[in-house]
Protein backbone atom coordinates (compact mmCIF):
# COMPACT_ATOMS: atom_id res chain seq x y z
CA UNK A 1 0.00 0.00 0.00
CA UNK A 2 1.22 3.41 -0.75
CA UNK A 3 2.97 5.11 2.11
CA UNK A 4 0.47 8.22 1.69
CA UNK A 5 -3.16 6.27 1.32
CA UNK A 6 -1.31 4.36 4.50
CA UNK A 7 -1.30 7.32 6.47
CA UNK A 8 -4.39 8.80 4.79
CA UNK A 9 -6.06 5.67 6.54
CA UNK A 10 -4.60 5.11 9.63
CA UNK A 11 -5.72 9.11 10.63
CA UNK A 12 -9.21 8.25 9.00
CA UNK A 13 -9.34 5.40 11.30
CA UNK A 14 -8.25 7.27 14.57
CA UNK A 15 -10.58 10.16 13.23
CA UNK A 16 -13.57 7.95 13.19
CA UNK A 17 -12.79 7.04 17.31
CA UNK A 18 -12.79 11.14 17.90
CA UNK A 19 -8.89 11.34 17.56
CA UNK A 20 -9.10 14.10 15.17
CA UNK A 21 -8.67 18.19 15.06
CA UNK A 22 -12.03 19.73 15.76
CA UNK A 23 -10.61 22.76 12.97
CA UNK A 24 -7.99 22.85 10.83
CA UNK A 25 -6.40 25.35 12.56
CA UNK A 26 -5.09 22.46 14.54
CA UNK A 27 -3.66 21.16 11.86
CA UNK A 28 -1.73 24.40 10.38
CA UNK A 29 -0.62 24.94 14.10
CA UNK A 30 1.31 21.19 14.47
CA UNK A 31 2.38 21.52 10.80
CA UNK A 32 4.49 24.94 12.26
CA UNK A 33 5.51 22.71 15.14
CA UNK A 34 6.55 20.02 12.97
CA UNK A 35 8.74 22.45 10.74
CA UNK A 36 10.30 23.73 13.47
CA UNK A 37 11.53 20.52 14.93
CA UNK A 38 13.18 19.72 11.50
CA UNK A 39 14.16 23.04 11.36
CA UNK A 40 16.24 21.80 14.69
CA UNK A 41 17.67 18.97 13.41
CA UNK A 42 18.93 21.18 10.44
CA UNK A 43 20.92 22.67 12.54
CA UNK A 44 22.99 19.80 12.85
CA UNK A 45 23.81 19.62 9.11
CA UNK A 46 27.34 20.37 8.24
CA UNK A 47 28.04 23.51 6.62
CA UNK A 48 26.98 24.20 3.12
CA UNK A 49 31.01 24.07 2.16
CA UNK A 50 30.60 20.32 2.35
CA UNK A 51 27.52 20.57 0.15
CA UNK A 52 27.82 18.46 -3.01
CA UNK A 53 25.82 19.07 -6.10
CA UNK A 54 23.31 21.69 -6.24
CA UNK A 55 19.30 21.65 -6.51
CA UNK A 56 16.68 24.43 -7.67
CA UNK A 57 16.60 27.11 -5.83
CA UNK A 58 20.26 27.02 -4.43
CA UNK A 59 19.98 23.70 -2.26
CA UNK A 60 22.93 21.99 -1.91
CA UNK A 61 22.82 17.75 -1.16
CA UNK A 62 25.38 17.75 2.27
CA UNK A 63 26.51 14.22 3.23
CA UNK A 64 24.29 13.87 6.38
CA UNK A 65 26.05 11.66 9.18
CA UNK A 66 23.88 8.16 9.88
CA UNK A 67 22.90 9.71 13.28
CA UNK A 68 21.13 12.64 11.59
CA UNK A 69 19.74 11.06 8.52
CA UNK A 70 17.58 8.97 10.91
CA UNK A 71 16.35 11.81 13.04
CA UNK A 72 15.44 13.88 9.16
CA UNK A 73 13.92 11.00 8.51
CA UNK A 74 11.52 10.73 11.48
CA UNK A 75 11.37 14.71 11.42
CA UNK A 76 10.05 14.88 7.29
CA UNK A 77 7.60 11.65 8.05
CA UNK A 78 5.90 13.72 10.90
CA UNK A 79 5.92 16.17 7.82
CA UNK A 80 4.18 14.08 5.49
CA UNK A 81 1.86 12.83 8.07
CA UNK A 82 0.16 16.67 9.11
CA UNK A 83 -0.18 17.16 5.42
CA UNK A 84 -1.49 13.98 4.73
CA UNK A 85 -4.07 14.86 8.01
CA UNK A 86 -4.59 17.91 5.87
CA UNK A 87 -5.92 16.58 3.14
CA UNK A 88 -8.11 14.20 4.51
CA UNK A 89 -9.54 17.03 6.65
CA UNK A 90 -10.27 18.55 3.79
CA UNK A 91 -11.81 14.93 2.01
CA UNK A 92 -8.51 15.10 -0.62
CA UNK A 93 -6.94 12.21 -2.00
CA UNK A 94 -3.19 13.19 -0.67
CA UNK A 95 -2.21 10.79 -3.87
CA UNK A 96 -4.12 11.99 -6.53
CA UNK A 97 -2.98 15.92 -5.06
CA UNK A 98 1.03 14.55 -5.35
CA UNK A 99 0.16 13.10 -8.78
CA UNK A 100 -1.39 16.08 -9.94
CA UNK A 101 1.56 18.66 -8.52
CA UNK A 102 4.12 16.03 -9.87
CA UNK A 103 2.58 16.33 -13.25
CA UNK A 104 2.80 20.14 -12.68
CA UNK A 105 6.34 20.09 -11.44
CA UNK A 106 7.67 17.64 -14.81
CA UNK A 107 5.83 19.83 -17.50
CA UNK A 108 7.22 22.77 -15.91
CA UNK A 109 10.34 21.58 -15.64
CA UNK A 110 10.37 20.12 -19.07
CA UNK A 111 9.29 23.74 -20.48
CA UNK A 112 12.46 24.82 -18.50
CA UNK A 113 14.55 22.38 -20.37
CA UNK A 114 13.43 23.32 -23.95
CA UNK A 115 13.72 27.16 -22.93
CA UNK A 116 17.53 26.06 -21.97
CA UNK A 117 18.53 23.81 -25.27
CA UNK A 118 17.16 26.25 -27.58
CA UNK A 119 20.20 28.14 -26.09
CA UNK A 120 22.64 24.87 -26.62
CA UNK A 121 22.62 24.38 -22.65
CA UNK A 122 21.04 21.94 -20.23
CA UNK A 123 19.73 23.19 -16.68
CA UNK A 124 23.75 22.33 -15.49
CA UNK A 125 24.86 24.99 -17.44
CA UNK A 126 22.56 27.77 -16.02
CA UNK A 127 23.05 29.93 -12.82
CA UNK A 128 20.49 29.37 -9.91
CA UNK A 129 18.90 33.08 -10.54
CA UNK A 130 18.45 31.53 -14.53
CA UNK A 131 16.98 28.62 -13.25
CA UNK A 132 14.43 30.42 -10.82
CA UNK A 133 13.62 33.38 -13.40
CA UNK A 134 12.44 30.24 -16.00
CA UNK A 135 10.59 28.42 -12.79
CA UNK A 136 8.98 31.57 -12.71
CA UNK A 137 8.09 31.85 -16.84
CA UNK A 138 7.35 28.12 -16.45
CA UNK A 139 4.73 28.68 -13.69
CA UNK A 140 3.26 32.06 -15.63
CA UNK A 141 2.85 29.84 -19.11
CA UNK A 142 0.61 27.83 -17.14
CA UNK A 143 -1.87 30.52 -15.97
CA UNK A 144 -2.22 32.12 -18.79
CA UNK A 145 -5.98 31.14 -20.66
Amino acid sequence: MPALLEAYKLSSRAANVGFDWPEIEGLFDKLDEETKELRDELKDLPVKSEATGRGIAGSGRPQIPAALRVRLEDEVGDLFFVIVNIARYLSLDPESALRKTNRKFKRRFQWMEEQLRDTGRGPAQASMDELEELWQRAKQQESKP
